[in-house]
């Protein structure tokens, strides 16, 4: 779709796609285009970093828009219908807006109109949100090595639900919202375990885009940041696989590897041993990558 002249209004009633919004935020140079597929865009000065994440389905698509309204109301400095980032938050925060993580279903929206099944799903049949350890779709591994490159200190994941929940994935607490244990496969809580702070915010479908912009508005701030304790181990594996690939995703994640054979030294640095505690804990490594667990050691 290319940029029309009514884009205020369209991102109050309708699905836009990809293109339509990064043709919309070049034509107004509005933040900066970071990448454009999934699309990315960075907007504020500040030297701290924050990475909003959503749409990782097409039912996100009001959570989506409201991120690009809120974008596009900073822009043009029209009278706000809904509240947007404020001058200090951007002199602050750099923010770094991922709307649509999952391109595909926005873009082919005419095509799988009502098909619920295809609305997580990448052009290849790949559940992009739950792709966050294999990185099997394209979009999953731009996502992944575009946040590893931004580097934000804290990420704030939204989804569209039932009901306004706030919680944070293990291994971090912050402030006194509810932890929850998660699977590292799923990217709302995957880059928690690679070290990244995240907060994870159910949003109801029937919320409106006020409700939705005031919510994000109030999560970038200053947070109180703990980390979990925890235990640092060591795996040992036997690839039955292709031991290059695997070897290759194992430290796309940050992991440490050494090669004896075809057996596999697994370490962690500080930041990734949460994601390898939780592939042990879990029973993940070899689900994962077609190798058998032959020693686990405390280091």
């Amino acid at each position: 779709m290319p940029f029309t002249g009514e884009p205020f209004k369209a991102l109050l009633t309708e699905i836009v796609t990809p293109r339509y919004a990064y043709s919309l935020m070049d034509s107004l140079k509005c933040g900066s285009l970071i990448n454009r597929e999934p699309l990315i865009i960075s907007i504020g000065t500040g030297v701290r970093r924050i990475a909003i994440i959503t749409g990782f389905s097409l039912n996100d698509y009001k959570i989506s828009n409201s991120l690009l309204y809120m974008l596009l109301s900073r822009c043009t400095g029209d009278a706000y219908t809904i509240p947007t980032f404020s001058a200090p938050q951007l002199s602050k925060w750099t923010i770094n807006i991922v709307p649509m993580a999952n391109p595909w279903p926005f873009n082919s929206w005419e095509i799988i109109r009502g098909k619920d099944s295809f609305y997580l799903m990448d052009d290849e049949g790949v559940l992009v949100r739950y792709d966050a350890l294999a990185l099997k779709s394209r979009y999953s591994i731009k996502l992944h090595n575009s946040i590893n490159e931004i580097k934000p200190e804290l990420i704030i994941m939204l989804e569209g639900s039932d009901r306004w929940s706030t919680v944070v994935p293990e291994p971090f607490i912050i402030d006194n919202y509810e932890s929850m244990k998660s699977d590292p496969a799923d990217f709302l809580s995957h880059f928690s375990y690679e070290g990244y702070p995240t907060i994870i915010v159910s949003i109801p479908r029937d919320a409106n885009h006020r409700e939705i912009s005031n919510t994000i508005i109030q999560l970038i701030r200053d947070h109180e940041i703990r980390k979990q304790e925890m235990k640092p181990l060591e795996l040992v594996v036997k690839v039955n696989g292709d031991i290059n690939n695997i070897i290759n995703i194992l430290r796309v994640h940050g992991l440490l590897i050494g090669v004896d054979g075809n057996k596999l030294i697994i370490r962690a640095s500080d930041r990734s041993q949460a994601l390898l505690n939780a592939l042990i804990d879990n029973n993940l490594v070899e689900h994962y990558f077609n190798v058998e667990i032959t020693e686990i050691h405390l280091q």
